[in-house]
């Protein structure tokens, strides 16, 4: 009888194995699909970036838009604008009038490119599904393989019906979390590439300060 149980231990414990591993296959194949997506076909969303940080109580919420496409990218808020063409990037500073270009490190550029933050990431990390299950949204797990000095865990958000992409959430180890919510998002819009490109005849007058 005690070897019966056993076997059907056994039988049971490998079955949630390989179910487990679909699943996880699944959630990795979901992140991967909207950073193929964002690499082939340009993306344009409205945002709100709150973050929060639980030593001091601060908070600081932020809004605006962006639109990317691969690594490139523009992001509009009513204090700035930037555009970055793959290696540089233009800051124009609206209340200064003043242009900070630079060339950002792949860090920098996950704090402005929510597709960033995913890539830089993904093979760092194991992917699956939360504990949280969901009706309308796919609500997956990215936790670092190797125990990280900055990341806790990123936890991304997926609508189930059109696969685009709802929050990003990031829960850093000193203390500072940060979510990002999407709003209309659209996906398969028509740009040119001279559109993540600074074009100084737009805004005559502007200071230029070349960082790089």
């Amino acid at each position: 009888m005690s070897k019966q149980i056993i076997i059907t231990f056994a039988i049971l414990l490998i079955s949630f194995q390989s179910l487990t591993a679909q699943n996880n296959a699944q959630a990795n194949k979901i992140i991967s699909d909207l950073l193929t997506e964002a690499k082939t076909h340009a993306v344009k969303t409205n945002f709100k970036l709150i973050i929060n940080n639980k030593y001091n109580s601060q908070s600081n919420t932020s809004t605006g838009s962006f639109l990317l496409k691969g690594n490139k990218f523009v992001l509009e808020m009513d204090e700035m604008k930037v555009w970055f063409d793959g290696k540089t990037q233009w800051a124009y500073v609206t209340q200064n009038k003043e242009v900070n270009i630079t060339e950002p490190t792949e860090k920098e550029l996950s704090e402005t490119n929510p597709m960033a933050i995913l890539s830089a990431y993904k093979s760092r990390c194991n992917i699956f599904f939360g504990k949280t299950k969901s009706a309308t949204y796919y609500n997956i797990e990215m936790t670092p393989k190797v125990k990280s000095n900055d990341l806790i865990k990123i936890e991304v958000q997926v609508n189930k019906s059109n696969t685009n992409l709802v929050s990003i959430k990031q829960i850093n180890r000193d203390g500072v979390t940060s979510l990002l919510t999407l709003s209309n998002f659209q996906k398969g819009v028509a740009v040119s590439d001279n559109i993540f490109t600074f074009n100084p005849s737009k805004f005559k007058g502007a200071v230029m300060n070349d960082l790089r």
